[in-house]
């Protein structure tokens, strides 16, 4: 299901106008997103759970000269389904 698709869905379930369903949806991501950036993690019961995760940097090789190098520290957003 892509965006779209969603915000007809809830728009058909909700009685709503595509256009009130839209800025829910939209409403629903942005606070997740923003949720996230802040470095907090989503609980959402009989959905999931986004979380934040750190991964630590690595050594590794470059694949294009074969070289050793450190790749570094990134953040990982993870979504934990609470799928029976």
């Amino acid at each position: 299901m892509n965006r779209k698709e969603l915000i007809n869905k809830v728009a058909e379930k909700e009685n709503l106008t595509k256009k009130e369903a839209e800025s829910l949806v939209d409403v629903v991501f942005e606070t997740i997103t923003e949720t996230l950036i802040n470095e907090e993690n989503v609980l959402i019961s009989g959905f999931g759970t986004f979380k934040f995760k750190d991964k630590p940097s690595r050594k590794g090789v470059s694949p294009k000269t074969g070289e050793y190098m450190i790749i570094p520290e990134t953040k990982l957003y993870h979504l934990n389904l609470a799928i029976n």
